[in-house]
């Protein structure tokens, strides 16, 4: 794994499956239900504040071309303190990837498959996770490339069908409340679909081709991602109004069932599906960072061989730590923002800053050692 590599390409279509993520289906509600109308707009806020993370990470890169995130906290913070800080990341990646195992497992047997246990569905997501995790970053990451134009499709296909159920009147009057909604809304926004990309600083720079260039390849993605996640919010509000989109659980979904041309119908299978894809790269991820993380903390030669111990960790926890879609609901809204602003900025910040006051302490020093030694 440690000498696997991908191209910019491959870093913009992961980064633009990661971006949508679990928000393509679940996040249209809680942010309609803090902004109201204006929740279109929150997202483009959350949107042009993300470019400032993004721009955080890739400097973290930068700074430690040849490290991964565990190697920098050491660095940086030391072997003490490092290891409390890495173990700290290894359990958000870990604790994260179960929630995505969460989502899936409980939507499935919510809308399909009600009378199944709720560990058989996610067992068989694990299985999957596991073949993706033991054939490696690179074969994993190459289907993105194919699986991104399938996502883009579907999402393309669910808007123009929408297009005669719009109603413009359900987005009037902009800014009815002012910005403090929209303020709390970017941040649930931001929280789900930029924060978590601290986990690309377990790909980037050292699994990267060309580092120079994967700003370019990072902010692409993230544009894409952003901009799928903008019309899903948009045309949730636009087509089932304010109510109905802050009261299902997952809007997304009921906004594909709204399409109806004669023969063609029942087509919200293919949402799912695009959820699904843009999931499973975001869970991909998590776990990725998570094993990886603890093989560079406890320097194992081959992580592969701890994948189906982990996840067979996970599949026990999968259904404990989130017995049901009305606490997972509850974490999202009162824990979550926290959780993921201290993983996604105050880590990343706190490693740039004490980077550079430890750059200027050396400095100062210099000069006195030279002194004392003349």
């Amino acid at each position: 794994m440690n000498k696997e590599k991908i191209s910019n390409h491959q870093l913009y279509s992961l980064t633009a499956c990661a971006t949508c993520g679990s928000s393509l289906l679940v996040v249209a509600s809680p942010v309609t239900e803090l902004c109201g109308r204006d929740g279109w707009i929150a997202s483009i806020v959350s949107s042009l504040f993300g470019v400032v993370f993004i721009l955080l990470y890739y400097a973290l890169g930068q700074l430690f071309p040849n490290k991964n995130l565990i190697q920098i906290i050491r660095t940086v913070f030391g072997k003490w303190l490092g290891a409390i800080i890495s173990i700290y990341f290894i359990i958000f990646c870990i604790h994260s990837g179960i929630q995505i195992t969460a989502y899936i497992g409980q939507f499935i047997t919510t809308e399909y498959l009600i009378t199944s246990p709720v560990y058989s569905i996610n067992l068989l997501i694990l299985i999957i996770m596991a073949g993706a995790l033991l054939y490696g970053l690179e074969t994993t990451v190459r289907s993105s490339e194919i699986l991104l134009k399938v996502v883009i499709f579907i999402m393309a296909f669910l808007f123009l069908a929408n297009i005669s159920n719009i109603k413009v009147h359900y987005i009037q009057p902009v800014l009815e409340n002012g910005f403090y909604p929209i303020f709390k809304g970017s941040l649930y926004i931001t929280s789900y679909r930029i924060w978590p990309l601290i986990f690309l600083n377990m790909i980037y720079p050292i699994h990267t081709d060309n580092s120079s260039s994967a700003l370019k390849a990072m902010l692409k993605g993230y544009f894409l991602g952003s901009l799928i996640m903008f019309l899903v919010m948009l045309m949730s509000i636009l087509v089932l109004g304010t109510h109905v989109t802050s009261v299902f659980v997952y809007p997304t979904y009921f906004l594909a069932k709204q399409i109806s041309f004669g023969f063609l119908s029942r087509v919200e299978g293919l949402i799912v599906g695009a959820w699904l894809i843009t999931l499973f790269f975001k869970g991909f991820c998590y776990f990725y960072a998570g094993i990886q993380s603890i093989s560079t903390f406890m320097r194992l030669k081959d992580c592969r061989k701890i994948v189906c111990p982990i996840l067979f960790v996970v599949l026990i926890y999968s259904n404990i730590v989130y017995p049901s879609s009305a606490y997972l609901a509850f974490w999202d809204k009162y824990v979550w923002i926290s959780y993921s602003f201290t993983a996604g900025f105050l880590l990343p910040a706190f490693i740039v800053i004490v980077y550079f006051i430890q750059k200027a302490l050396q400095k100062t020093s210099r000069p006195e050692l030279a002194q004392d030694s003349a």
